[in-house]
């Protein structure tokens, strides 16, 4: 028998793929892991990983004084 899962389609670059795979360490979003690029997370999460993502990319970006 099939079973359907609801979730979202991610692609993503191979260095966000690892942060998302660190942060699916602390609370598992991952339902499956694709390739290096892709992949299909429960979509209840969506929001709180897009927020996790954009705190990283702020505290790595750097602006001339």
């Amino acid at each position: 028998m099939v079973k359907a899962v609801k979730g979202t389609f991610i692609e993503c670059d191979p260095a966000a793929r690892e942060v998302l795979l660190r942060l699916n360490s602390e609370e598992k979003f991952i339902i499956e892991d694709l390739d290096t690029t892709h992949l299909f997370i429960n979509s209840t999460h969506l929001q709180r990983i897009q927020n996790a993502l954009d705190e990283l990319m702020d505290s790595n970006t750097y602006t001339a004084a």
